[in-house]
């Protein structure tokens, strides 16, 4: 079983991803380059994953994650040129988000849920992000883990 919020989990949902054809249907509008940061994880570790698609399909990923407070992460200002959206949270939060114990308008009401990009064009892309969190929500994954490697996979 992958970790959560892991370069492993990261790949295999950018993997279920492209291979649901249900996802690409409905997620034909979801286009360009999108920013997560995700703080304070049960390893004492920031997580930052970037996703990029095309008409749906998850083109490329990348993760990284470093010890807590990441400085650079936190700091870093937001790029509406290079990124389309960029959202950022404790890790707890994802969690419960990605577990489906809270939705997206409660976290989104949320001072802890910080959405920074173009509300207009993340609004029309709604349907394709709603299909990427649900498909990601089918990835099993583990969310109780204290230490990880430099990809953010638990160590035993």
């Amino acid at each position: 079983m992958v970790t959560y919020y892991s370069k492993a989990w990261v790949e295999q949902c950018r993997d279920h991803l492209n291979e649901s054809d249900k996802h690409l249907k409905k997620a034909r509008k979801l286009n360009k380059k999108w920013f997560f940061r995700v703080w304070d994880g049960p390893d004492g570790k920031d997580r930052k994953a970037t996703w990029e698609f095309e008409n749906g399909h998850c083109v490329s990923v990348s993760f990284e994650a470093q010890l807590a407070p990441w400085k650079e992460l936190r700091d870093e200002p937001f790029d509406k040129k290079e990124y389309i959206g960029r959202f950022s949270c404790p890790f707890d939060m994802m969690a419960k988000l990605n577990k489906g114990e809270i939705g997206p308008l409660k976290a989104l009401s949320s001072p802890d849920y910080q959405v920074e990009g173009s509300k207009v064009m993340i609004f029309k892309m709604m349907q394709g992000i709603n299909s990427w969190n649900d498909h990601n929500a089918e990835i099993d994954c583990n969310y109780d883990f204290t230490e990880t490697d430099d990809d953010g996979n638990a160590i035993s």
